[in-house]
């Protein structure tokens, strides 16, 4: 239990590695921006539809991931209103306002995403202790891009570097969070797998087509392009690496 409980810590501090990457610069280009921005388009698209939208319909059904889909988006879209309430209307929102609220919103999708990943890691070792091992060492290495897409449009808003390092020191808590959950009650019945699976999906989702994605393409369109591309490109690589060396289980 120990081990697999460290692994998944680990791999949750992938999200503040990531950050720190990016605090290593005092500025950031728009450009560069851009670019880390829509990598973390390119990789929230690719983790939905080559991990959590199949992964849910096949525990779940449409159905169900149907249901939890629209109530990430609803969760986003409340969390979006509760964050902007009291703005004045009339006003038109500063750059570094529009940058502080689109960290705000990526890190919170990455949190809701994080639960399910731990859960993995748990279920994994579950069956296999290579298994669970593996699966820490691809959510690792997915999780730094995640940290650099929270920490960049934070910084470039001039929030402090100590209060993105405990943003993201905190989220890197919620993935040994979900391992301890099967470790500790058993494995989630398939429907609120699916549930958690799809809510993730639809947060996700929300943040690309209302933030991420947006704010980089006003930032720089070419750079843009890239950062999607590349960050399909990584998730599509670690996948890769995943399923070649998952143990046969019996």
């Amino acid at each position: 239990m120990w081990t697999i409980m460290t692994l998944s810590f680990l791999s949750g501090l992938s999200t503040p590695l990531g950050a720190l990457i990016v605090l290593r610069f005092h500025t950031l280009s728009r450009p560069v921006l851009a670019f880390i921005l829509a990598m973390a388009s390119g990789v929230m698209v690719t983790v939905v539809l080559t991990e959590l939208l199949p992964n849910s319909i096949k525990t779940g059904g449409i159905g169900w991931f149907t249901v939890g889909c629209l109530g990430g988006i609803i969760l986003m879209v409340g969390l979006a209103a509760l964050w902007h309430h009291g703005d004045a209307g009339s006003r038109p929102v500063s750059t570094n306002s529009r940058l502080r609220q689109t960290g705000q919103s990526i890190a919170l999708a990455i949190t809701v995403h994080d639960l399910p990943e731990g859960i993995a890691i748990g279920a994994g070792d579950a069956v296999h202790a290579h298994l669970g091992l593996i699966i820490a060492l691809a959510i690792a290495l997915h999780n730094i891009p995640e940290g650099m897409s929270i920490a960049a449009p934070l910084a470039m808003s001039r929030m402090s570097r100590r209060k993105i390092l405990v943003l993201t020191g905190l989220i890197s808590f919620v993935t040994p969070l979900g391992t301890l959950l099967p470790l500790l009650f058993g494995a989630l019945s398939p429907t609120l797998s699916a549930f958690f699976l799809a809510l993730a999906s639809g947060a996700m989702l929300y943040v690309v087509v209302n933030d991420t994605f947006p704010e980089a393409w006003q930032a720089h369109k070419e750079a843009t392009v890239f950062g999607v591309l590349a960050g399909a490109a990584v998730m599509v690589g670690v996948a890769s690496f995943h399923a070649g060396w998952l143990p046969a289980v019996s």
